[in-house]
């Protein structure tokens, strides 16, 4: 049976519609839909189950521990805070990492996402831009055009002064083994969580941590002992 040209181009609408509900209302959908080059794997399949959950609220608090090369920074730092911004431009997310410059690249990374047309067609939020001066746009923090949530990018040893946080998410908070295995490094990310992040989380706050895991006495082993 062939189809004419006009039953082709209403098939294609057919799909499109589908992908970009399914989009909507799933993270892993949403990340083939606006991340052309992303190819899903048996790990990113269970990853992604985990952090769809996370994006709906289901779980507040989340540590995740895999190797390196898994691509686990672009999902829980990038496709993550876009795709949870688009179901809610009320949402303050912090992204922290072992230093401002990467948390700002994931950061500009998120923005750029939110700008391609296949994310504007599922969600309308925006990042504020060189052109919205009434909001915030630093390399640091953007302010949700229309809408009073934000997403905020720091090194652990920045800070998250102003408005509380939502969604804190801590992605790659040692640089390397040696970061992990130092003693001082260690005691600063643990004083940083105590005294700078935990005071800007409420009661429904949500956390996720994610990191490969070099050393027992990491922030991940003190949360679990305490």
């Amino acid at each position: 049976l062939m189809l004419t040209d006009a039953e082709l181009f209403e098939l294609e609408k057919l799909v499109e519609i589908e992908r970009k509900e399914s989009a909507q209302e799933n993270l892993l959908s949403f990340t083939k839909y606006t991340f052309q080059k992303f190819s899903a794997t048996w790990f990113h399949d269970h990853y992604y189950r985990i952090l769809d959950l996370f994006a709906k609220g289901k779980i507040k608090k989340l540590i995740i521990s895999v190797p390196p090369q898994h691509g686990k920074s672009q999902n829980s730092s990038i496709q993550l805070p876009a795709f949870m911004i688009g179901r809610d431009p009320e949402l303050k997310i912090a992204t922290v990492c072992y230093s401002a410059t990467k948390a700002r690249k994931f950061g500009r990374k998120t923005k750029q996402l939110m700008t391609e047309r296949s994310y504007q067609s599922c969600f309308g939020a925006r990042l504020a831009g060189m052109g919205d001066s009434n909001y915030i746009n630093t390399a640091e923090e953007m302010e949700i055009v229309g809408a009073d949530g934000s997403l905020k990018c720091v090194g652990y040893e920045g800070g998250l002064t102003g408005d509380p946080v939502d969604v804190l998410i801590m992605d790659d908070l040692y640089k390397s083994w040696a970061e992990s295995n130092s003693p001082v490094i260690r005691e600063n990310v643990r004083d940083w969580y105590i005294s700078v992040a935990d005071t800007r989380l409420h009661n429904d706050s949500q956390q996720l941590i994610v990191f490969t895991r070099w050393n027992n006495e990491d922030l991940i082993g003190f949360i679990e002992a305490s």
